[in-house]
């Protein structure tokens, strides 16, 4: 388990060196089946300077807010990039996770981990990138933090499945979210990490503390990860 930490002065230079980290990635495993996973928010900026695809990649979100809405759904937003259009004129396959016409959470998130899970048996031999970031309360993709109630947190992110649907209630502004859990981060191959903003400063010291517990800190998910690179412009106190 390796995690690297990368200090920038600005988010400019930190974006520009995790997109070299997603290349060199994107590179060096061209000749093998790779399934790389965005996140949303402001990880999808990282995808502008992808410039590296490889030929077998299967393209897909690590987690995605259950709404409609093209303008809040994760992967509807990835379409409307210029690396979407990119992926797809070169052959990648794509995990789309826009909801069907009255689909329910419970089927759609069976529907996604079949994805994952169909990925893997065909290609055992495959490597899986993904993208992370970090909230300012310390969540990472959609695994909010339960700190009050462990047992929760255990039973939704802790289980059998790969991907699970929930309601978050007050705890994020979209409360309908399915993500990928914490057995399936512990197979990635490479996370990128990007967060940035002093806003984060707390969240950032939380996520990299040797002690704390993953209900209060999802995001301390990283030191139990095979390989994981972050990418910030906090500076260290």
């Amino acid at each position: 388990m390796l995690v690297d930490i990368k200090r920038f002065r600005t988010k400019s230079e930190a974006a520009k060196a995790a997109q070299h980290k997603l290349n060199e990635l994107f590179d060096a495993y061209s000749h093998l089946p790779t399934l790389f996973l965005s996140s949303g928010g402001s990880s999808l900026e990282l995808l502008e300077g992808i410039v590296m695809f490889p030929r077998n990649a299967t393209i897909g979100m690590t987690d995605e807010r259950f709404f409609e809405n093209p303008k809040i759904n994760n992967f509807a937003k990835l379409t409307e990039t210029l690396f979407f259009e990119k992926a797809q004129d070169r052959g990648a396959y794509f995990i789309d996770t826009r909801m069907l016409p009255r689909e329910d959470m419970e089927i759609f998130s069976r529907r996604y981990e079949d994805s994952l899970q169909t990925w893997k048996k065909e290609h055992p031999g495959g490597r899986i990138v993904i993208t992370q970031g970090v909230g300012q309360d310390g969540h990472t993709l959609g695994i909010m933090p339960y700190p009050k109630e462990q047992s929760v947190f255990q039973e939704l992110f802790e289980g059998e499945n790969w991907v699970v649907g929930y309601d978050a209630a007050n705890r994020n502004e979209y409360s309908l979210r399915v993500t990928i859990t914490l057995p399936f981060l512990r197979m990635v191959d490479h996370s990128v990490l990007y967060i940035t903003g002093t806003e984060k400063k707390d969240a950032l010291s939380r996520m990299l503390s040797i002690k704390g517990m993953l209900s209060e800190t999802p995001a301390r998910i990283i030191h139990e990860m095979k390989d994981v690179t972050v990418y910030t412009d906090i500076q260290s106190s």
